[in-house]
């Protein structure tokens, strides 16, 4: 009987020892998927660059070379031939080496399309949403889940402002000095023909910049992302030390709390990207 009973013990601490080490083990792979996803998200940030940049020399490439036969076949451009063909001809060549560099990877399959990266990120989800799902329905284990994708919101928040706001700074910038620019060669080329097509060019730039910073908005969008992923790192902050409208208040019903407030912060955002890229209504 008392061998019965030991038996019955050390089968019973097996058994416990083998959920412990399976627990250790589900939560050892989910560490691994985590660092794979922040590599994977740092490999998408550097392949859509790339991929933008592309597509930009893709556009550039033709117009430059398009500005430089006109300056060529151009007979009364004078000095500005010396004074523009040598830098036009080096961006031609350096953008003309960088897509044959590129189109040569790419062929090969040296570089990672962002495609390719967005089906390996949601195939690690899926893994890591199927280890959670395998976890006990713990109040902590929410918690931390819904932490991490608050996190990731966030980082999506703010990376969109911070691409709106260099948008809105770099046209900006072109409107400021290529306005001051376009009045300083209007005047000179009243003794100097040669800066004509310059200053058209200037204008025709500054412009172009205007337009698009009225019509894309980026200033408003660049605002409105911030303000939406500051108000929701501040909710994250106040339930984290039980502040605020989380006062008191048990765990289960500030998670609730973070939960709508976070979603209608989301809506809101999602009201306000919709507002914007609707145009202006008209009185009749």
């Amino acid at each position: 009987m008392l061998s019965s009973g030991w038996a019955v013990t050390v089968t019973r601490q097996r058994i416990g020892g083998e959920s412990e080490e399976n627990v250790a083990n589900r939560a050892e792979e989910l560490l691994e998927i985590n660092r794979t996803l922040l590599e994977l998200d740092r490999r998408l940030h550097t392949a859509r660059v790339v991929r933008r940049s592309v597509r930009s020399a893709l556009v550039g490439l033709p117009f430059l070379a398009f500005c430089a036969y006109a300056l060529y076949v151009s007979p009364d451009f004078g000095v500005g031939k010396k004074l523009i063909g040598t830098p036009l001809g080096i961006a031609i060549a350096l953008l003309a080496i960088g897509l044959l560099v590129y189109g040569a990877q790419r062929f090969e399959g040296d570089v990672e399309g962002p495609g390719d990266l967005e089906l390996q990120i949601v195939v690690q989800r899926e893994r890591k949403a199927y280890l959670l799902s395998q976890q006990e329905p713990q109040l902590k284990l929410r918690q931390y889940a819904y932490h991490e994708e608050i996190a990731s919101d966030l980082e999506t928040l703010r990376r969109g402002a911070v691409r709106y706001r260099r948008i809105n700074n770099f046209l900006q910038a072109v409107i400021i000095v290529g306005s001051l620019a376009a009045t300083s060669m209007t005047s000179l080329a009243l003794s100097e023909e040669s800066l004509r097509w310059a200053s058209v060019g200037t204008t025709f730039a500054v412009g172009l910049a205007a337009g698009f910073t009225g019509y894309f908005k980026f200033r408003e969008r660049s605002f409105y992302l911030q303000q939406t992923a500051d108000a929701i790192e501040y909710e994250r902050n106040c339930f984290g030390i039980g502040i605020g409208r989380y006062k008191g208040k048990s765990q289960e019903l500030a998670l609730l709390d973070l939960v709508e407030e976070v979603e209608r912060l989301r809506a809101e955002q999602r009201k306000r990207e919709q507002n914007i890229d609707q145009p202006p209504e008209r009185d009749e």
